[in-house]
């Protein structure tokens, strides 16, 4: 049993599940990188509509170079097998390929994209992190992290600046059924753990995680960026605060 001040309120937990990208990394540095990467290997594409795939996904471009991420579009939010089938589409429409070829080509620009980004030039730590995950461990609470990224980034991003083999999980979209804001992943992190999900706290920057942890019956806390966010989270969100240095324990 731990209790954990949050502001005012307090919570009796024996887990607690983090999101990555606007949670414990600034995300828009992370999202412009990827973003440019991915664009460079779709251009190679014959025929690829770059400018709708950028206004799909969220993406802002001047003058051939991105600007800016919507945070609440396809590009921050959407697993990367989704990115992956909705460029095919995009591919099969503009071209008329077979839907098979498009699958591939989208998939290998993807593939390949992924290979040649570095992430660890692209990250800054948020306040509070990564002094939560050494305060947590000499806590003794365990904790992991329940991503829309792929494990293999995650991993290299959190052993940047700590230390990934402390991670009891990293479970992201491959790993279950379906994404957020199902709860499918904190039933999975559940299970691992052998917490129920009612003793799970829940900490992210989206409503999808705050969402989640409603839908799972945890104990969902929103650290947003904007006040935009803040408003789409005040259905789901158990409390709602403004760093991860409010957290004490």
């Amino acid at each position: 049993m731990t209790i954990i001040k949050v502001g005012s309120d307090e919570y009796d937990i024996d887990g607690v599940v983090f999101d990555k990208d606007g949670l414990l990394f600034e995300s828009m540095h992370f999202w412009k990188g990827l973003a440019e990467i991915r664009i460079s290997h779709l251009k190679r594409i014959k025929g690829f509509p770059i400018e709708k795939w950028s206004e799909l996904f969220g993406v802002r471009m001047e003058e051939g170079r991105v600007v800016d991420i919507n945070p609440k579009g396809i590009f921050a939010i959407a697993a990367p097998h989704e990115e992956v089938t909705i460029t095919a589409s995009l591919i099969h429409e503009a071209t008329g390929n077979e839907w098979g070829l498009c699958r591939n080509l989208s998939d290998t620009a993807f593939r390949s994209s992924d290979e040649e980004f570095d992430v660890r030039k692209v990250l800054f730590p948020k306040p509070g992190f990564p002094d939560i995950f050494r305060r947590l461990r000499e806590a003794g609470i365990p904790y992991g992290i329940a991503t829309s990224d792929d494990a293999e980034r995650t991993q290299i991003s959190i052993d940047a600046y700590d230390r990934a083999d402390a991670l009891s999980f990293i479970i992201t979209p491959v790993h279950v059924k379906k994404g957020k804001p199902s709860p499918d992943m904190l039933h999975l992190a559940s299970d691992i753990m052998g917490i129920p999900t009612s003793r799970l706290l829940m900490l992210g920057d989206s409503y999808v995680d705050v969402q989640m942890a409603h839908e799972a019956g945890s104990i969902g806390i929103g650290i947003p960026d904007d006040d935009e966010m803040r408003a789409k989270m005040v259905p789901y969100a158990s409390k709602i605060i403004a760093s991860l240095e409010e957290l004490e324990f």
